[in-house]
């Protein structure tokens, strides 16, 4: 949350997205995104403090991606016996 709370700090003092991006923080892409939830929940008003990091964590709630732990060379497995069996 730590990441999205600097965001919003940089955004809060008129900071543009390309700001941020050189900055490191997160691309552009991604900054236009939060940019856009923070104006949905009024957070980038100056006249408010930052949200709570439970309000933070309650918007970007991160969800795990699915790791694959089967090679997407597996299919391919048939054939690399048929290979190495082979006499040449």
């Amino acid at each position: 949350m730590y990441q999205y709370r600097q965001v919003l700090l940089h955004m809060w003092q008129g900071d543009s997205d390309r700001d941020i991006a050189r900055s490191g923080l997160m691309g552009r892409a991604k900054a236009a995104a939060v940019r856009t939830l923070a104006q949905q929940h009024g957070w980038l008003d100056t006249q408010t403090p930052l949200p709570a990091d439970e309000a933070l964590a309650a918007v970007f709630a991160m969800t795990a991606r699915p790791t694959s732990t089967l090679s997407t060379l597996e299919s391919l497995n048939d054939m690399k016996q048929q290979i190495s069996r082979s006499p040449w």
